[in-house]
């Protein structure tokens, strides 16, 4: 499939990935946009039952990287008949899961958030916004199979027009159901859980007719539903599970982290909120590249071409730190100008700006560690991957609960940990890479 890992090829694959991130990020920022002319309350409860949805929705995404890297290779190795059972077997499971952890958020979430959050508002405002925000999860999980599938053989426009779909109907829905424009009723933060989800429930019947539409469903045996065999699901799962819990891990301290910041008061979680929203929007690079790595790696193994696997590395690398770099200073120009879009208080702007600058350094070390990271997944190892997360994320939370909860620190140094996570995170995996190269990628 690749004569040489050049730029342009790189490129190609990561652009419509990079672009539907801006999209999935204009989600979260729309949801903040909003609420932020409600109250900080609200803007602080979205934060938090947000992250505790989506440390769930990780799994399904994590099954989607799972099932992206072994397309991938089953691409590589040109055994394409064979899509369609992983596919079917993925579809399987992930209906499956998907009822479990959708009565699991329903009906387990209000008493989960009830253990953590202090003040009162937040707590009736979060709860209000993960029950309907959890009938989503059935379509999420749906698209995440089918951008695993198309993202697996290099074809990731889809992921630009599912993500576009979410961001523009999202738009919408919070307008009409936050503040009750139009004759809707106003349902302020359960509003905006609202609007996700209906536009999560189009995009998924889009992805479905895009599939239809677009691919030879012949070639790969797509959507025959095969009887159910459980070695496939082994082989998908295999790859996936590891994947998975990593997804759930990471996301499971950034609501821990959340839930460490929200006792040091409603102000430190507003400011947080903000620097998340920012943090989101410096990420879209590295986070196209990180899933284009997935897919290249992979497919170079597949293709017995392992010589190559680092130079592929290196040059995503590169692309990623560039792209990182360009995104930070066009949101530093104007710091106050780009925090006003999610909120009018001028004095949280400013109180948020230090921690804004803090962040800036993290981010460069992360387009590069998230990237070498990947790598490890790529090349078949996710167990290392987990492993790998596992270890940084431990060091992460311990020093968050120091500095915030211990130390008595400000906000501005609670975020200060993310160098503690990304120096170490790119660090080991670097390790592990040049360690599996020595035996040929032979995992």
């Amino acid at each position: 499939m690749f004569k040489d890992p050049t730029y342009k090829h790189i490129w190609n694959i990561s652009y419509p990935i990079i672009l539907g991130g801006i999209a999935q990020t204009v989600i979260n920022v729309t949801d903040s946009v909003f609420l932020g002319r409600i109250s900080e309350v609200a803007m602080g409860a979205s934060a938090i039952a947000g992250l505790l949805y989506i440390t769930f929705i990780m799994l399904g995404y994590g099954f989607g990287v799972g099932v992206q890297i072994i397309i991938a290779k089953l691409n590589g190795e040109k055994k394409y008949a064979e899509m369609g059972n992983v596919l079917d077997h993925s579809l399987y499971f992930l209906l499956s899961l998907s009822l479990i952890l959708f009565g699991f958020i329903y009906w387990g979430g209000p008493y989960l958030l009830k253990l953590f959050v202090k003040s009162e508002g937040v707590l009736n405002a979060s709860i209000s916004f993960i029950q309907i925000r959890s009938f989503a999860i059935f379509f999420t999980f749906l698209v995440f199979v089918i951008r695993g599938f198309f993202t697996g053989i290099a074809q990731t426009k889809i992921v630009i027009y599912t993500t576009a779909i979410v961001a523009i109907l999202n738009a919408i829905f919070n307008y009409l159901f936050v503040f009750g424009n139009m004759g809707f009723p106003r349902m302020e933060v359960a509003g905006s859980a609202l609007a996700s989800t209906l536009a999560e429930f189009i995009a998924a019947i889009f992805a479905v007719i895009y599939t239809f539409k677009t691919v030879d469903l012949s070639k790969y045996q797509l959507f025959t539903f095969h009887k159910f065999n459980y070695n496939y699901l082994k082989d998908v799962l295999n790859t996936a599970a590891p994947v998975m819990l990593q997804m759930f891990i990471s996301l499971t301290s950034w609501f821990i982290f959340f839930m460490i910041v929200e006792q040091m008061g409603e102000r430190s979680l507003a400011i947080s909120n903000m620097i998340r929203n920012a943090y989101m929007i410096l990420m879209i690079p590295m986070m196209g590249f990180s899933s284009a790595t997935n897919t290249l790696v992979s497919t170079l193994i597949g293709e017995g071409k392992h010589n190559e696997v680092f130079a592929m590395i290196k040059k995503i690398s590169i692309l990623s730190f560039i792209m990182t770099a360009c995104f930070m200073l066009l949101l530093n120009i104007s710091p106050s100008l780009m925090l006003g879009i999610f909120t009018n208080d001028t004095a949280l702007i400013q109180a948020t700006i230090p921690s804004l600058r803090v962040i800036d350094g993290s981010l460069l070390m992360f387009s590069v560690s998230g990237i070498l990271l990947s790598a490890v997944s790529g090349i078949g190892n996710t167990a290392m991957s987990l492993f790998i997360e596992i270890i940084t994320i431990s060091f992460y939370l311990f020093a968050t609960y120091l500095i915030a909860i211990k130390w008595h620190l400000t906000i501005e140094w609670v975020w200060s940990v993310e160098y503690v996570y990304f120096l170490f995170m790119g660090g080991v995996s670097i390790i592990y890479l040049r360690h599996a190269k020595k035996k040929g990628f032979g995992i």
